[in-house]
C-alpha cells in the first residue's frame, strides 16, 4: 500500500487508461456545457448599487455604514421587498407553506445581498431572472431604506418636537407674567425705559438746580425710579432673559419638527444600478472546467487504485 502514490506507478496508469480517461473526460465536458445551459440552470442577472450614508449620527460605536447595515438586514425591510415585487410567485413558493417563512427568507439571502466597501459605502446587489426586475428591486431597496431611517429618527424629532413645543409654551406664560408686572409698574410711575429716564432725570434735575427752574417732574422722575426702579430693573432683565431662552426653545423645535415632517434622504447614491445585458449566473465557463478538472482527477485516481489493486493480486 506504501507505493500506492508512486509517481511512475500513476503516469503508467494514466498511459495505459489514457483512453478511457479522454472519453471521461470528454463526457464530463459535454455533459456540464449541456446541464449548464439555459435549459437547465435559469440564468441570472445581476444589478448593483452603492450609496453612501447621509444626515446619520453614529450611534455607540457602530459607523454610519453600519447603520444603514442594520436596517438593510432587518426582516420588515426585507418582506416589504418580498410584497412589492411578490417574490413568493418568483422563487415559487406558496404562502401556504408551513415554513413560508424561512424559504422565503433564504431565497431571498441568496438572490439580494449587501455589504460594506473599503470606502465606506454600502454596495446592495440584486440577482434576478429578469434584468429590469432586478433594477427596480435595487432601487426600492433604496427608496424603503430611507423610508425606514426616516419613520425611526422622525420619531425621535417628533418627541423631541413636542418636548421643547411644551417647554415654549410655558416660557411663554412666563413671559406674560413677567410683562403684566412691568406694565403696571409703567401705569403707575410712567417709567418707560429705566436706564434713559435715570439719565435724562438726572442732567434734567441738574440743569434745573443750575438755572434755578423748576425741579419737580426731575424729582417726582426720580423718585419713582427709587421706590420701583429696582423693582422695574429686574423684571426688565428678567423678561429679557425669558425672550432670549423662549427663542432658543423656539429655535430647536423648529428645528426638530422640520427633520419630523421631512422629507429628508439618508443615503447618497454614487452608483446606480442599471439593466444588466450579461447574466451573472452561472457561470458557464467555470462549471465545465471545474467539471473536466473533476473528473480529470477523479478517473486517474481511480484507474491508478485498480493497477494497484491487480499488482496485489497477482502477487499472491
Amino acid at each position: 500500500m506504501e507505493n500506492i502514490f508512486d509517481n511512475n506507478r500513476i503516469f503508467q496508469s494514466v498511459w495505459k487508461w489514457k483512453i478511457h480517461i479522454a472519453i471521461v473526460i470528454l463526457i464530463a465536458f459535454v455533459a456540464s456545457a449541456v446541464f449548464s445551459g439555459p435549459f437547465f440552470i435559469t440564468p441570472k442577472f445581476k444589478s448593483t448599487a452603492r450609496v453612501y450614508p447621509a444626515n446619520i449620527a453614529e450611534a455607540s460605536e457602530e459607523s454610519e455604514s453600519e447603520h444603514l447595515l442594520e436596517f438593510l438586514q432587518s426582516t420588515d425591510l426585507r418582506f416589504q421587498l418580498i410584497d412589492a415585487f411578490n417574490l413568493d410567485e418568483v422563487y415559487e413558493i406558496k404562502r401556504s407553506e408551513k415554513y413560508y417563512q424561512t424559504w422565503m427568507l433564504d431565497e431571498y439571502r441568496r438572490h439580494v445581498s449587501y455589504k460594506k466597501t473599503d470606502f465606506e459605502t454600502i454596495e446592495i446587489s440584486v440577482l434576478d431572472k429578469d434584468p429590469e426586475r432586478a433594477r427596480d428591486m435595487v432601487d426600492s431597496l433604496i427608496l424603503y431604506l430611507n423610508q425606514a431611517i426616516f419613520r425611526e429618527k422622525a420619531a425621535k424629532d417628533m418627541e423631541k418636537a413636542l418636548i421643547y413645543e411644551r417647554d415654549l409654551q410655558k416660557k411663554y406664560v412666563e413671559i406674560d407674567s413677567v410683562e403684566l408686572i412691568v406694565d403696571e409698574i409703567r401705569r403707575k410711575t410712567g417709567l418707560v425705559d429705566y436706564f434713559a429716564q435715570a439719565t435724562t432725570a438726572t442732567r434734567g434735575l441738574m440743569d434745573a438746580a443750575a438755572h434755578r427752574g423748576n425741579t419737580d417732574p426731575a424729582e417726582i422722575t426720580l423718585e419713582a425710579l427709587v421706590d420701583e426702579g429696582g423693582l422695574m430693573r429686574r423684571n426688565l432683565k428678567l423678561l429679557e432673559d425669558l425672550e432670549v431662552a423662549a427663542d432658543t426653545l423656539r429655535k430647536r423645535h423648529e428645528k426638530h419638527y422640520s427633520r419630523a415632517t421631512g422629507p429628508i434622504t439618508y443615503t447618497k447614491v454614487v452608483e446606480h444600478p442599471f439593466v444588466a445585458d450579461k447574466k451573472a449566473y452561472p457561470i458557464r465557463w467555470l462549471i465545465v472546467v471545474l467539471s473536466v478538472l473533476g473528473a480529470g482527477i477523479l478517473s486517474v485516481i481511480t484507474v491508478s487504485f485498480i493497477d494497484y489493486i491487480r499488482e496485489i493480486k497477482s502477487g499472491l
